[in-house]
Formats: structure tokens, C-alpha cells, sequence
């Protein structure tokens, strides 16, 4: 039970942070985009950069097999074979190759991880999901302000929980359904607010942003549930799938799936490469390794450590963080914006309730029933 609160408990410092993050990459997109770079070009450039992970988790899987432990230097195995033990080992040969053979079947190595092509088609499969819940976001950021982008980002949440109930057998709740709702609520507040708003320096076309926004939603609520659904825990039980190796993986299929929409773009000068500052490189490349590579890899622990739920609904406090920001740049939200705000924070604090905290499990029920039977017995038995 302990562990288990630990995991939970680390899980939400990962959303925090991650959290925080996004909102200071959001405000670098939106700054980017501004300036005339391309949003397809700043999501296929952020994405693409997962790749980094590639030869970072070969180095690691190298020295597990070759050493045991990625700290080789610490490593004091004795290979001699004059020890007592050498006899057991040999009589174990048989065996290990046995599980060796089991684990190929499997789609698993020697050490019990996820071979590569096993980890590459997930990557695959969910790369179209997470590309296009990117561009999005991206997309809607050029058109309304970073708040109405995250308050509507946050609906994810009403879209995960209602595919998690059919696909992942996610517990139902009145308490979580009722603070979906309320999540749901304060984002078609913001949607009203918005559309009565008009267009202003940044939010051009806030309506258009905020359908965006809303699609990006509906991807992400798919691509978290993919990971899921097709990631296992780290109970040992499936193997241990590496989320870096799923991460590289991801981002070399973008890199290669979407490599020619950019160069016909750029070829076509619709949107050519060399309007691109060395500035607003850097920038793009900035947000790319914080806000994608890092902050994905927590993120994705984070779904894994609490609930695909949880994960998503957790992300609402970057509301709080985008008003406050939004504020000091001269772009204060209409108060519609605060009271939908509100009704999303709400909603995130009961739906960040754990499910076994909010229905009597069943052996406390027995334990219930019998403590009354008892009760029942002594009142018969005890003087008046």
C-alpha cells in the first residue's frame, strides 16, 4: 500500500512539472508563430527530436548486456569458474535457454525487455495520434490567447475518461463523472467567452483557435490511452518496455513519415526554410528538448504511476500558470475565462480522487455486514 501511494505520489510531482513546462513552451510557440514561422514546421522539428533518445537507450541496453549495470565501474562480477556455484550454473544452462526461447516468443530479449521491433510498431501505431494532437495545439496557439488554448486543452480529460471506461475498464464514478462534467462546463464557458471577445492582437480568430484546441484534445485523450493500452506497467509481469525506446521510436517514424510535406512547402515556397532565424531555431530546438523530449518522457511515467485520467486532468493547473502569465503581458483574461477556470480546477481536485477512495470495497462490506450481525447479536444478549 505503501509503494503504491509512492508511485501515486511521484506521479503527481511528474504532472507538476510537466505542467509547468508546457506553459512556458506554449508561450515560445505562440511568440514563434507570431513571427511567421510555419506551425506544421515547428511541430515536425519538436517532434522529431524524440530521436535523441535512440542512441541513448542503445548505450544503455549495451552495457546491461555486457556488464550488467549501466554503472560498469562498479561492477565486481567474478567470472573464474573455480567457485562451488560454477556446477549450478552449467546445470542451469538448460533452463535459461528455455526462458531465452519463451521471451523471443514474447517479443522479449535475454533480460526480459522489449525487443526493438516489438517497442517500433507501438511507436508506429500511435505516431499519426500524437503528430496531429501536436500540430493542433500549435495551430489553435495562432489564433487565440495561451489561457483559452489551456483551459480548453484541459477538456482531454472528458474525452479520456470516457474511452478509458470502454477500452481500459477504467472504474466509473458519480464523483469523477460529475468533476468531468464540471471540467467539460468550464471549457464551453471559455468557448462563450471567447466568441463574445472578438479578435484582439492575439487571438486573431479565437473561435478557430478554440475548435483547434478542442481537436488537440481529442488526440491526446487517444494517444494516452494508446500508451496504456499497448505500454505495460512495470510489474515485471509483460516484460519492462522502455519509454525512451518508445519516445525515439516515435520520433523517427515522425521524421520520416512528415519529412515530405515540409520539403514541398519549402521547394514549392510556400513556406521556405530560409525565412528561419538562427533565433527562432534555437528557440524552436529549446522548446523541442524541454517541452517534448523531457517533459513527454515524465509525462508518460506519470500515466503509467496514476491513471491515464488523473494524468490528463492533472495538467488543468497549468490554467492558474497561463492567466497569471497572460496577465503580466498585458493579455488579462474576460472574466468568463476565470469563472471556467475555476470550474476546471474544481473538477480536477475530484477527479484526481482515487477511485477506491469513493465506492466501499468489498471485503469492507463483509466486515460491515458482520459487524452489524454482531452488534445485532449483542443487543439481544446485553440488559435493558
Amino acid at each position: 500500500m505503501k509503494d503504491q501511494s509512492w508511485r501515486w505520489v511521484l506521479g503527481l510531482v511528474y504532472i507538476i512539472t510537466v505542467a509547468s513546462i508546457w506553459i512556458a513552451a506554449s508561450f515560445v510557440v505562440q511568440s514563434v508563430v507570431d513571427a511567421g514561422v510555419s506551425p506544421f514546421l515547428v511541430t515536425y522539428l519538436c517532434n522529431s527530436l524524440f530521436i535523441v533518445y535512440i542512441p541513448f537507450i542503445e548505450i544503455v541496453h549495451f552495457l546491461e548486456d555486457k556488464y550488467g549495470t549501466v554503472l560498469f565501474w562498479r561492477n565486481t562480477k567474478d567470472n573464474t569458474s573455480d567457485s562451488p556455484e560454477s556446477e549450478e550454473v552449467v546445470l542451469l544452462d538448460e533452463t535459461s535457454e528455455q526462458i531465452i526461447d519463451e521471451n523471443v516468443d514474447m517479443g522479449l530479449d535475454a533480460k526480459g525487455r522489449w525487443t526493438r521491433s516489438r517497442v517500433a510498431k507501438v511507436s508506429l501505431l500511435i505516431c499519426p495520434f500524437w503528430f496531429l494532437a501536436q500540430l493542433t495545439f500549435n495551430l489553435s496557439l495562432k489564433y487565440t490567447t495561451v489561457t483559452s488554448n489551456t483551459i480548453l486543452s484541459s477538456s482531454s480529460s472528458l474525452f479520456t475518461f470516457l474511452v478509458s471506461l470502454v477500452f481500459l475498464g477504467e472504474v466509473f464514478t458519480w464523483v469523477k463523472m460529475f468533476s468531468v462534467l464540471l471540467c467539460m462546463g468550464g471549457t464551453i464557458i471559455v468557448s462563450l467567452g471567447d466568441s463574445k471577445s472578438g479578435s484582439s492582437k492575439v487571438a486573431s480568430n479565437p473561435v478557430l483557435g478554440d475548435i483547434l484546441s478542442l481537436v488537440s484534445a481529442a488526440m491526446y485523450a487517444v494517444y494516452i490511452t494508446l500508451i496504456r493500452k499497448k505500454l505495460p506497467d512495470d510489474d515485471g509481469k509483460s516484460g519492462h518496455a522502455s519509454m525512451a525506446q518508445f519516445l525515439g521510436y516515435l520520433g523517427l517514424f515522425n521524421m520520416l513519415i512528415f519529412l515530405p510535406i515540409p520539403l514541398v512547402l519549402n521547394f514549392a515556397n510556400l513556406e521556405p526554410f530560409n525565412t528561419l532565424t538562427w533565433k527562432q531555431l534555437g528557440l524552436i530546438v529549446g522548446k523541442g528538448m524541454f517541452d517534448n523530449v523531457l517533459s513527454d518522457l515524465l509525462w508518460a511515467k506519470a500515466i503509467l504511476l496514476t491513471s491515464t485520467t488523473v494524468a490528463t486532468a492533472g495538467l488543468t493547473i497549468q490554467v492558474p500558470l497561463a492567466a497569471i502569465v497572460d496577465s503580466l503581458t498585458g493579455n488579462a483574461p474576460p472574466i468568463m475565462d476565470y469563472i471556467g477556470a475555476a470550474a476546471v480546477m474544481v473538477g480536477f481536485a475530484g477527479i484526481n480522487i482515487p477511485s477506491d477512495s469513493c465506492s466501499v470495497p468489498k471485503e469492507a462490506s463483509i466486515e460491515l455486514e458482520n459487524g452489524k450481525i454482531q452488534s445485532t447479536e449483542q443487543d439481544h444478549l446485553s440488559p435493558r
